[in-house]
């Protein structure tokens, strides 16, 4: 009965998969891989950061593009309204340099640091899962200033010159800009995180499609705190592409299930 007791519950983890470069990881040890992998993250935003605040001017110039096209022509310049806001304007643009630039640093830490809480047959999902982090995060920068962020001004702007003439400032413009970024590619994260917790078991796929018409009111209650245009098409641009990678995260989840599923 004893050596019966000692042996795993088929089909449930074994003790060889319980263990962390073989030994069990104390809290100690978990602090200290998450010093490490802050540091490591630290470091490259760090680095980035100079580098972009050396050259803000010409990142600046860049990121404004989008607003100086729907500027009227007599108008199309950033104003600042404090000694300061153009200072600490570099600085808020170096820190979404360095954040968005080093993503794939500090996603590939964050992942690592994530790893030990895997079994060992699914820590070869770690690096699919980096790559496609990654790609979404950056897809989702991207999807916002070259096609939400130019849509969005353009209605504001326009909405606002029927009442008043547009005096824009260098603060108020970055804000909005750094909000719509971070948003996007936060939200674009969605499929990951749909599939990590799949595969910790805390939803399944049948949870996921039983449940879509609740995913579509968040969805769109989501889009909208998202995008500062109240225009329903502005907030469809945003939830549809949402809702497509739900349902590409319960299709990956699926096939992920289907091979880990033992074979008769």
């Amino acid at each position: 009965m004893a050596e019966n007791a000692a042996l795993p519950p088929a089909g449930g983890p074994t003790d060889e998969e319980l263990l962390h470069g073989g030994k069990v990881m104390s809290i100690w040890d978990h602090l200290g891989e998450l010093r490490t992998r802050l540091v490591r993250a630290a470091v490259a935003i760090v680095l980035l950061f100079v580098v972009a605040f050396t050259f803000s001017d010409q990142i600046i110039g860049f990121l404004k593009q989008p607003l100086m096209a729907v500027l009227p022509p007599e108008n199309r310049a950033l104003h600042f309204t404090g000694p300061l806001d153009v200072f600490l304007t570099q600085i808020k643009v170096g820190f979404l340099v360095g954040v968005v630039g080093g993503a794939p640093v500090w996603l590939y830490q964050f992942w690592k640091f994530f790893e030990p809480a895997l079994y060992p047959r699914e820590r070869k999902y770690i690096l699919p899962f980096i790559f496609a982090s990654t790609i979404l995060f950056l897809a989702g920068v991207a999807f916002c200033y070259y096609v939400m962020l130019p849509f969005t001004l353009e209605f504001l702007i326009n909405m606002g010159r029927e009442v008043g003439t547009p005096l824009i400032t260098i603060k108020d413009y970055v804000h909005l800009l750094m909000l719509m970024i971070f948003g996007f590619g936060i939200v674009f994260e969605t499929p990951v995180i749909i599939v990590l917790l799949g595969m910790l078991d805390i939803v399944t796929t049948e949870q996921l499609t039983s449940n879509r018409r609740f995913v579509i009111v968040a969805i769109m209650v989501i889009s909208a705190v998202i995008t500062p245009s109240p225009d329903p098409i502005s907030q469809l641009a945003m939830a549809v592409p949402v809702y497509a990678m739900y349902e590409m995260a319960i299709v990956v989840l699926r096939l992920i299930k289907k091979r880990q599923a033992p074979q008769p």
